[in-house]
């Protein structure tokens, strides 16, 4: 079942998602790509994608997630739609085995939900408030970098050559 709020629905994309997912980012002029042991969840408005998120493992598959690509349509930016992707993603992450009552089972053909333990996302400064407000914290000192996968220290700093205003915000579950 979609995560929900009065107007909106999220939703976790499948594989035959994706072509609709890269037009959506491209119709926003937004250069996203898959990057490594993707899930990518969306919210639709009048059967359209106007809100998408990814979080990839990378390529190094650690304990770390990077989520990326966050992006709303502009006609509905400022309505939440970003928060309730986070939640989403959030909320997933808090889901355990234990939780299935005793005496019921659990489809083995289901899909399993991601476990994301630390999520780390690096977005410039005007976000942070977005950001802290959905229990990210600062992830900026140099001690804290060195503690991500070597292809996210590199990713970002990759970023920060060309926007200097960039953070790291580690979200942990």
């Amino acid at each position: 079942m979609p995560y929900q709020s009065p107007l909106y629905a999220v939703e976790k994309a499948a594989k035959t998602d994706k072509k609709y997912i890269m037009r959506f980012y491209k119709a926003q002029r937004y250069a996203a790509s898959f990057i490594g042991q993707d899930q990518c969840y969306f919210i639709k408005g009048n059967n359209e994608i106007i809100a998408c998120v990814m979080v990839s493992a990378g390529q190094e598959n650690g304990e770390f997630w990077l989520l990326h690509a966050l992006v709303t349509e502009k006609a509905y930016r400022g309505k939440g739609l970003a928060s309730l992707l986070l939640r989403f993603i959030m909320a997933e992450s808090k889901v355990e085995l234990q939780q299935v009552a005793p005496g019921n089972t659990i489809d083995k053909n289901e899909p399993s939900l991601p476990r994301y333990s630390k999520i780390i996302c690096f977005a410039d400064k005007v976000l942070q408030p977005l950001y802290l407000s959905n229990n990210f914290i600062n992830y900026n000192a140099v001690e804290d970098i060195a503690q991500l996968p070597n292809e996210f220290q590199q990713r970002l700093s990759r970023y920060r050559k060309k926007q200097s205003n960039l953070c790291c915000y580690l979200y942990n579950a």
